[in-house]
C-alpha cells in the first residue's frame, strides 16, 4: 500500500481552523503539557486513551498550528472491524471507516491476527522511520465504561522498532458526549500531553543484552505507558 504524505497534511491543515474554533466554542477545552512536545522536530508516537470518536480529531486540533509534528497518521483497524458493529452500518460510516477517506486523513490499518508485528505495523514503521508522527490508541477500541483499559503491545513494538519516543496523552471529558451537550457547551474537555518515553526507559535489559524484547517485555513496557496515561487522566 502506497503511503500518502501530502494529502493528510493538506486535509488536516485545512480542517485545523474549523476544529480549533469548534472545540473552543462548543466545549470548555483545556490543553496541558504542550511543553513536552514543542521541542520535538522529527515526529513522535502519540499513545492516547480511546474515549470517543472525537479523539483522532482532538489530537491535531490541540497541537500548535503548522506544528512540525504534523501531519498526524493513525493506526486503525481493518475495514471489516468497523462494519461488524451493527450500530455503524449508516452509509456515512460505511464510507468513512476503514475506507479511502480514512486513508486520505492519514489512517492506515494494522493487520491483526498475523502474530508478526513487523507485518501488522509495516505502514506505521515506515511512517515513523520517515520522521512522521503516528497516533495509536493502545486499547484498540473505544472504552465501554469510561475508564482506561489495558493496552496492546503494538505501541511498544513501534517504540522498539523505530526508536521514536512515545508521548502519552490522556483525554477526558468527551466520553459519551451527546450532541445536545455539545451545543449547550456543557462539557469540560482536557487533553494532557505527558513526558515522552524512550526505548532506554522501558527496554533496559534488552538494550544491554543487544537482543529484541520478549513478548512479556513488550507487555510490561505497554503497562508502563498505560500507567502514565492513567496518571495524566486522573490529575
Amino acid at each position: 500500500m502506497h503511503i500518502l504524505y501530502i494529502t493528510p497534511l493538506v486535509f488536516q491543515t485545512l480542517v485545523y481552523p474549523c476544529t480549533w474554533i469548534a472545540f473552543r466554542f462548543f466545549t470548555r477545552i483545556r490543553i496541558e503539557g504542550l511543553e513536552h512536545v514543542r521541542g520535538m522536530k522529527n515526529g513522535a508516537l502519540f499513545a492516547v486513551n480511546h474515549s470517543s470518536e472525537l479523539n483522532p480529531i482532538l489530537i491535531p486540533a490541540t497541537l500548535p498550528f503548522l506544528s512540525r509534528l504534523m501531519p498526524m497518521f493513525y493506526v486503525s483497524r481493518e475495514k471489516a472491524f468497523y462494519l461488524s458493529d451493527t450500530k455503524k452500518r449508516l452509509i456515512l460510516r460505511w464510507i468513512f471507516y476503514g475506507g479511502n477517506i480514512f486513508k486520505l486523513w492519514g489512517a492506515y490499518p494494522a493487520t491483526v491476527g498475523t502474530g508478526d508485528y513487523d507485518l501488522a505495523l509495516r505502514h506505521h514503521i515506515k511512517i515513523l522511520n520517515n520522521g512522521r508522527s503516528v497516533c495509536i490508541f493502545p486499547e484498540g477500541k473505544i472504552t465501554r465504561d469510561g475508564l482506561i483499559g489495558e493496552g496492546k503491545p503494538g505501541v511498544t513494538y513501534l517504540l522498539w522498532r523505530t526508536g521514536v519516543p512515545v508521548v502519552p496523552v490522556a483525554i477526558r471529558g468527551d466520553y459519551r458526549m451527546t450532541f445536545r451537550e455539545l451545543l449547550l457547551r456543557k462539557r469540560n474537555v482536557t487533553v494532557s500531553y505527558g513526558v515522552p518515553i524512550t526505548s532506554s526507559e522501558v527496554f533496559e535489559n534488552a538494550l544491554k543484552e543487544g537482543r529484541p524484547p520478549t513478548l512479556e517485555e513488550l507487555k510490561s513496557a505497554t503497562s508502563v505507558i498505560m500507567a502514565r496515561i492513567r496518571t495524566l487522566w486522573q490529575a
